[in-house]
């Protein structure tokens, strides 16, 4: 899969989760939507994208991202 199609998917179901003061909840929210639908071969890429560095990821998006690449971390 592209990662360009999964950055912007994920900067995506950010906005549409983004509503109401708590950004924090926001990040939550994406972080577990991507974990619940996206397939594990998936959620690897963009985590590699992530730890690559790349700016393309909305600030809500990359924060969801790196609570994802954490979890990761703390499994292996």
């Amino acid at each position: 899969m592209d990662v360009r199609k999964l950055v912007r998917m994920a900067n995506q179901i950010a906005a549409n989760l983004d509503y109401g003061p708590n950004k924090e909840q926001v990040v939550y929210a994406t972080a577990d939507h991507l974990r619940r639908f996206w397939s594990p071969s998936m959620l690897q890429l963009i985590v590699e994208h992530y730890r690559s560095g790349d700016a393309e990821l909305s600030d809500l998006a990359s924060r969801a991202v790196a609570r994802l690449a954490e979890e990761q971390q703390n499994v292996a």
